[in-house]
């Protein structure tokens, strides 16, 4: 069962007024009509708003839809829980970061460096990607206009042709880097070697005069 009450559970208070609206009703009535397993579990939907509050963003890392499989999909984008196998796109992702571990929930980033790993659709079906596209697409879009209309600055990585067609919602104030997505099927066209995180670092460390924690 789908409720706001559960959905909305331990969000931080600024995020709020950008989450709670008419169209996430629409969404939560459309949820509790599948009778099949949908990922991730509910309380975890929106776990990439409970760590910070919307004007400490500091990087927005967009994703396209929370994993298919059981016990990988947490609510923050390309993340697992610990204990379980590393998805191919994250295993990519440590490659180009020279980072060897077989852990892959990204919380540490989060809460180190403000991290919002957010995906463009916030659900989907098991086993069947992009299955909650349509579903999510008018609300996570006027999420990303809030966010580039409401934080001061901040960073916008996007990686993949999907991630790159939200550009038209991000305002020309924030620092935007655009990249090949890590997935096996376009890493080897552009992703390796194309020191995309170096880029991220090095925009971090002039906007914020710190920098990012990797571990």
């Amino acid at each position: 069962m789908y409720s706001k009450e559960i959905l909305l559970k331990d969000v931080k208070k600024s995020w709020l007024p950008l989450l709670d609206n008419q169209e996430l009703d629409k969404i939560i009535k459309k949820l509790n009509t599948y009778k099949t397993t949908i990922y991730p579990e509910p309380k975890n939907i929106f776990q990439c708003f409970k760590y910070f509050e919307l004007n400490e963003t500091k990087v927005v890392f967009l994703g396209q839809d929370p994993y298919i499989n059981k016990c990988e999909a947490m609510g923050l984008s390309f993340s697992v829980p610990i204990n379980c196998k590393l998805p191919p796109s994250l295993k990519n992702i440590y490659k180009e970061l020279n980072i060897d571990s077989t852990n892959g929930d990204l919380t540490d980033w989060v809460i180190s460096n403000q991290f919002l790993m957010l995906n463009t659709s916030l659900t989907v079906l098991a086993k069947q990607s992009n299955s909650h596209t349509d579903i999510w697409k008018d609300y996570t879009d006027q999420l990303i206009t809030n966010i580039s209309t409401f934080v001061p600055k901040t960073i916008f990585l996007l990686l993949g042709n999907h991630a790159q067609s939200k550009l038209k919602f991000i305002d020309s104030k924030h620092i935007i880097i655009t990249g090949v997505h890590p997935s096996p099927l376009s890493a080897y066209r552009g992703f390796f070697g194309s020191n995309i995180f170096e880029k991220l670092e090095k925009e971090y460390k002039n906007l914020f005069k710190k920098s990012i924690d990797w571990s």
